[in-house]
C-alpha cells in the first residue's frame, strides 16, 4: 500500500449535525427579513438546494452555498448582494462550530502518520470550505495532499478526482485504498480506477467495510 485516501464529510467526522446547526442559523438569520414557518423554510431550501445542483450537475459549483443562496435571495425577492454572503456565513459558522470528528479518527490518522504512510484527501465540493473544515478539525497537518472537485472539473465519481491524487501522492491507484461513506461516489468511483476500497458506516455484502475507526484500524 502506497497511499490511503479518505473521504471527508461523514467519513472523518458525522455530517447531519453540522448540516442541521447550519440550517437552524440560516433560519434564525433569515426570520426577520423574511418571516416564513419553519415548514415553508424547509421547502424552499430542498428546492433551492435542488435548483443550484439542477444548474450545476456533477460539478463543485452545485455544492456551492454561496450560489445556493444566492437562487434562494431571488425566489424570495430580496437583494443577494446585500444578504447572500451573511446567509453563507451564518450556515458556516454553525456548521463549522458543531464539526467533532468521529470517536478513534485522531488517533488513527496520527498512528497511520508516524508510520510515514502517505495520506490524501479526496472530496467533492469547494477547496475554500474543505480547508475551513480540515483546520476546524484540526488535521492541517496530517493530510499530505488533497483534491477536490472544485479544482478538477468533476464530481466522485469521476475517475479524474481519485487519478488526481493518487498522482498528488506520487502513487499507483492500483497501491492506494479509499475510504468513503457513499458506496456509489467513494468505492465503485475508485475501484472503477483500481484502487483499494474501504466502505466506512455502511455494511454492504461484498464490499471491505468497517463501521467505525475501530474496525477501520484492524483493517489496516
Amino acid at each position: 500500500m502506497q497511499a490511503i485516501i479518505f473521504d471527508l464529510d461523514n467519513t472523518l467526522y458525522p455530517y447531519t449535525p453540522c448540516d442541521i446547526a447550519g440550517r437552524d442559523a440560516l433560519y434564525a438569520y433569515l426570520d426577520p427579513i423574511c418571516p416564513m414557518p419553519r415548514e415553508e423554510f424547509a421547502k424552499l431550501y430542498i428546492d433551492c438546494d435542488a435548483e443550484t445542483k439542477r444548474l450545476n450537475p456533477l460539478t463543485a459549483a452545485g455544492h456551492n452555498r454561496i450560489l445556493f443562496y444566492h437562487h434562494m435571495c431571488e425566489v424570495l425577492n430580496i437583494p443577494g448582494d446585500v444578504y447572500d454572503i451573511p446567509m453563507y456565513n451564518a450556515y458556516w459558522d454553525a456548521y463549522l462550530g458543531t464539526m467533532q470528528l468521529f470517536p478513534g479518527a485522531l488517533e488513527l490518522l496520527q498512528c497511520l502518520k508516524a508510520k510515514k504512510i502517505p495520506l490524501g484527501i479526496c472530496s467533492d465540493l469547494t477547496l475554500h470550505i474543505q480547508i475551513r473544515k480540515l483546520q476546524k478539525l484540526g488535521l492541517t497537518e496530517i493530510f499530505d495532499k488533497i483534491t477536490v472537485s472544485e479544482e478538477v472539473g468533476a464530481d466522485k465519481p469521476a475517475a479524474i478526482m481519485f487519478t488526481s491524487i493518487a498522482q498528488k501522492l506520487g502513487a499507483s491507484p492500483e497501491n492506494c485504498t479509499m475510504i468513503g461513506d457513499n458506496y456509489k461516489r467513494d468505492i465503485l468511483g475508485a475501484k472503477a480506477v483500481g484502487m483499494q476500497t474501504i466502505l466506512f458506516g455502511e455494511k454492504r455484502e461484498g464490499t471491505l467495510f468497517a463501521m467505525d475507526f475501530k474496525e477501520l484500524k484492524k483493517l489496516l
